[in-house]
């Protein structure tokens, strides 16, 4: 039983976080797990609190106060968190999902997320978070945490659903790409789905047998395969742009040492794109 762990939030992702995880179920006949995870916050770190500059009459007062805040701030959470789960459930089950199964949990986002995966096949998350709706080109402080973390494919949700016909498989030749690549070629997810594949980069010996052996792997369901020479990020952006519906692509291929110094195609890819992408680790 294939089944996707959809991971919503206050976000105006989550109408789209559950409209791309329906497409996958039906596609994929499978059942959906919507998640939420309240993060447990600290009161008086949340608020700067200066107590320690004044009495300790006063300070105890205050330490109260901020109790019953954090209190009743932690059950408007829950609150707010069971009925964006209820609102989820009703939207899969209105485009024809039958096995939903709404959870709740606290603690941390990313660890939640990484415990929850290990029975689920595809995992969906929004591209940003509750705190980012309104900051342009800005990615998920989570988002990140959670593709390089996980183990299972991560779709990563594009502010609005729209109808997938034409995939983009960004493709560099390296393992995480070939698992991309063989996902394409044999899941259901994108079968009659119209597949063009890209390397970018310079036409050389080594990109033309890259190109060679994923044409081979996909077979009649790639339309068009070819090599376009530039860098990657602003090759394989303009590339989705110009009319894909989703990217599919292997995810952070290389040491965290080299990405600290030249900076990562995935995460340039996460922010750049306006595009859902599946991305491989």
């Amino acid at each position: 039983m294939v089944k996707l762990l959809a991971c919503i939030d206050a976000s105006l992702y989550a109408t789209s976080v559950c409209d791309h995880a329906a497409w996958a179920a039906r596609r994929l006949d499978a059942s959906v797990e919507v998640l939420h995870v309240v993060q447990r916050k600290d009161a008086v770190a949340a608020r700067h609190d200066l107590s320690g500059a004044v009495g300790l009459g006063a300070k105890s007062q205050l330490m109260e106060e901020l109790a019953r805040i954090d209190e009743q701030e932690g059950r408007l959470a829950r609150e707010r968190g069971k009925l964006l789960l209820e609102t989820a459930e009703a939207r899969l089950r209105e485009q024809g999902i039958e096995r939903v199964l709404p959870v709740h949990r606290h603690g941390g986002i990313v660890e939640t997320v990484i415990e929850r995966e290990a029975d689920a096949d595809i995992v969906v998350v929004g591209k940003r978070g509750a705190s980012a709706d309104f900051a342009k080109g800005h990615l998920g402080s989570k988002v990140e945490r959670v593709v390089r973390q996980s183990a299972k494919p991560v779709l990563v949700a594009s502010r609005a659903f729209r109808p997938i016909e034409r995939v983009l498989i960004a493709f560099d030749g390296g393992p995480s790409a070939r698992k991309a690549v063989a996902f394409a070629a044999t899941s259901a997810l994108f079968e009659g789905v119209e597949q063009h594949l890209v390397i970018a980069g310079p036409d050389n010996d080594r990109n033309r047998d890259a190109l060679r052996w994923a044409g081979e792997v996909l077979g009649p369901r790639t339309s068009r395969t070819e090599i376009i020479p530039g860098e990657a990020e602003p090759v394989l952006s303009g590339e989705a742009e110009r009319g894909a519906d989703l990217v599919l692509m292997g995810a952070y291929g290389h040491s965290p040492l080299r990405t600290l110094i030249v900076g990562s195609t995935t995460t340039a890819m996460m922010r750049s794109v306006q595009r859902p992408l599946l991305l491989f680790r």
